[in-house]
């Protein structure tokens, strides 16, 4: 169950960015916050880094910035929900609402693509993702992911 990588404390809710880089910023913040990480700098250009690639807003409102790392142990995760919406190069060039930043260790690809998939698959529901729009706080948001997921 890939809930099991994303805490309540991992869930803000509303973000308070207005950008791409504020926004990758303060989930890569929030995640050394909950994780207890000292490595903020190496997770925020990993998550840069791979973004430059490709953008991870992958339509529907939706955002999953990621990367893998070295120093990372296991698959850690964060989310949010920006009200407003936040510009973030996606495929369908509208604004992403729904933020999961995801890290995982370099040579845990399994777990990584599990989790992203998984994500993908519930988000993909317009009615799932309507339903955490409406989140009022982390428990709202969660008990949403955990319904839907298999």
């Amino acid at each position: 169950m890939f809930t099991n990588y994303l805490p309540r404390r991992g869930v803000k809710i509303p973000l308070e960015s207005e950008n791409k880089p504020s926004v990758i910023t303060e989930l890569v913040d929030l995640l050394c916050e909950v994780y207890n990480l000292r490595i903020k700098n190496e997770i925020l250009a990993a998550v840069l880094e791979r973004e430059e690639i490709l953008s991870t807003g992958v339509g529907y409102g939706i955002a999953i910035p990621h990367a893998k790392m070295d120093d990372i142990s296991s698959p850690k995760m964060v989310a949010g929900l920006s009200p407003d919406g936040i510009e973030f190069d996606s495929v369908d060039g509208k604004p992403a609402r729904i933020f999961f930043l995801l890290i995982s260790p370099k040579n845990g690809s399994g777990d990584h693509v599990h989790i992203l998939s998984e994500l993908s698959r519930i988000l993909n529901n317009p009615v799932t993702r309507e339903e955490i729009l409406k989140s009022k706080n982390a428990g709202d948001f969660i008990d949403t992911l955990k319904k839907n997921e298999s």
